[in-house]
C-alpha cells in the first residue's frame, strides 16, 4: 500500500526540483543563472562554436541551447554513461538556432546542473543533498539510484503481463540525475513545495534568496 512515505522515482518532476538547486547555488553567489558553461565546464561543446561559446546554466534550464529534444536519450538506453553521453553531444546537429527555438532536452538540461556544481568541487548529487534535501529534511529523497532501491517501501514500475500487472521494469536514470533522477516521497515533496510556495522561506527562515527563486519562474520561450 502507498503512504506518505513511499518512495517514487519522481521522471521529469527532477527537473524544477534540480533547478531549486541551482538556485540556492545562485543565491549563495557560488554561480549566476547567467554563468557561462564555457567558464564552468570548459570541455563541454555543442555542434556550433558560437553557441558553445555564450551557453549559459538560464539557456540549458530553458531548452532553448538548440539541443533536439532527445539528444542524448537514445546512448543512455544502450548503457553510455553521463560524461560521455554529455561528451557526444558536440555531434548532435542543432535542431534550431541558439535562443531561436524550444526543445526540451534532458541531458541539456543535466549538463546546466552538472556545470553549475563544479564550482564546489562536488559530484550533483552530493550538491542536491547539501543544498536542499538535507536543509528540508527530505530524508527519503535522493539524485541517486542506489539510494532508491534500498528502500523498502519504494514503488516499483509495472507493466501489463497476462492480463496482470507485473514489476517487471527497472529504470536506472543515474546519466541524467538532475533531469530525471530524483526519488522522494510525497511528505519529502510537500517540503520542497512549502519552500517554493514561501519563495525561498522555508519553516520561517530564508534558506534562497526570492530573487534567485524568482528566476525559476519567469517566462522565456
Amino acid at each position: 500500500a502507498v503512504d506518505a512515505d513511499t518512495v517514487f522515482q519522481i521522471a521529469s518532476l527532477s527537473k524544477p526540483v534540480s533547478a531549486t538547486v541551482v538556485a540556492a547555488l545562485v543565491s549563495d553567489g557560488i554561480v549566476s543563472w547567467d554563468s557561462k558553461i564555457a567558464d564552468l565546464d570548459p570541455a563541454f561543446r555543442l555542434a556550433d562554436p558560437y553557441p558553445t561559446s555564450q551557453l549559459t546554466v538560464r539557456d540549458l534550464f530553458s531548452h532553448r541551447s538548440g539541443l533536439p529534444g532527445t539528444a542524448g536519450d537514445d546512448l543512455e538506453d544502450i548503457g553510455y554513461d553521463r560524461a560521455e553521453i554529455l561528451h557526444r553531444l558536440r555531434f548532435v546537429p542543432p535542431s534550431s538556432s541558439f535562443r531561436a527555438g524550444y526543445s526540451y532536452s534532458n541531458f541539456g538540461l543535466t549538463e546546466g546542473a552538472v556545470a553549475a556544481a563544479m564550482p564546489t568541487g562536488k559530484p550533483w548529487e552530493e550538491v542536491a543533498q547539501e543544498k536542499l534535501y538535507r536543509p528540508l529534511g527530505m530524508a527519503s529523497t535522493s539524485s541517486r539510484h542506489s539510494d532508491f532501491v534500498k528502500h523498502a517501501d519504494r514503488a516499483a514500475l509495472h507493466v501489463k503481463v497476462d492480463g496482470a500487472w507485473a514489476a517487471k521494469i527497472e529504470r536506472d536514470p543515474d546519466a541524467q540525475a538532475p533531469a530525471g533522477g530524483v526519488s522522494s516521497t510525497a511528505r519529502d515533496l510537500a517540503q520542497w513545495l512549502r519552500l517554493v510556495i514561501g519563495n525561498g522561506v522555508y519553516a520561517g527562515k530564508p534558506l534562497i534568496s526570492a530573487d534567485a527563486m524568482d528566476q525559476m519562474h519567469v517566462p522565456l520561450m
